[in-house]
């Protein structure tokens, strides 16, 4: 990224200034290195995210900002629906499978290396990424709202809490955000409905106060 193009408040705090149609600025942290390394593209993603109707204060990136399809990964923003402020629910992007997690195989380099293009075709086969993919469990009406009030486990009727991993997180914690029931949900196609291990799902909730 052009660091020229940025004013340094600190440390690791950056601003880039109003230009063209923003309402407001843009601020970056991290440190000199690691806003160096950032693709440009992040700036303006950034920068097209402070042009949007409502922003509050400032558009932000966080320190592993990098480009998405509409925000940057990374970006943050505040939105006041009294200014005519937006809802996005696919600001960032759809599953585009930039690092979910990491697993542990217990496999070596060495071991890969002989079959790591077969592997990666594998991988790219099986996992679904990307809008439009789908998943091998199709859930009906009834079972996707055991889901989203049940989180992974919840899927069968038996919400049941994840179990913790080696670093003690949960690998599929719950969701407390209000039910399925006190929501309209829209499913217009059935991509929709599909659902992947870690929460493959295309909703557009409105959700009552």
């Amino acid at each position: 990224m052009d660091l020229s193009r940025l004013h340094r408040i600190s440390n690791w705090e950056w601003r880039f200034d109003p230009e063209g149609e923003m309402r407001v600025p843009a601020v970056l942290y991290g440190d000199e290195g690691l806003i160096a390394e950032m693709d440009d593209k992040v700036l303006e993603q950034i920068g097209n995210v402070a042009c949007l109707p409502g922003i509050v204060d400032a558009a932000y990136t966080m320190p592993d900002a990098h480009w998405g399809y509409g925000f940057p990964i990374g970006g943050v923003a505040a939105f006041d629906a009294d200014a005519g402020g937006v809802v996005s629910a696919g600001g960032v992007g759809f599953d585009i499978s930039c690092g979910v997690r990491t697993l542990l195989t217990g496999l070596k380099r060495p071991d890969l290396e002989p079959c790591k293009e077969a592997l990666a075709h594998s991988l790219s086969r099986t996992i679904p990424a990307g809008m439009g993919s789908t998943g091998k469990i199709v859930l009906d009406e009834i079972e996707m709202d055991r889901m989203l009030e049940g989180g992974a486990n919840g899927r069968s009727g038996k919400a049941t809490a994840a179990p913790r991993t080696s670093t003690g997180s949960r690998s599929m914690a719950t969701s407390r955000a209000p039910g399925p029931r006190r929501c309209r949900i829209a499913r217009g196609t059935a991509s929709a409905r599909r659902w992947a291990p870690w929460a493959r799902a295309t909703i557009i909730s409105k959700c009552k106060r």
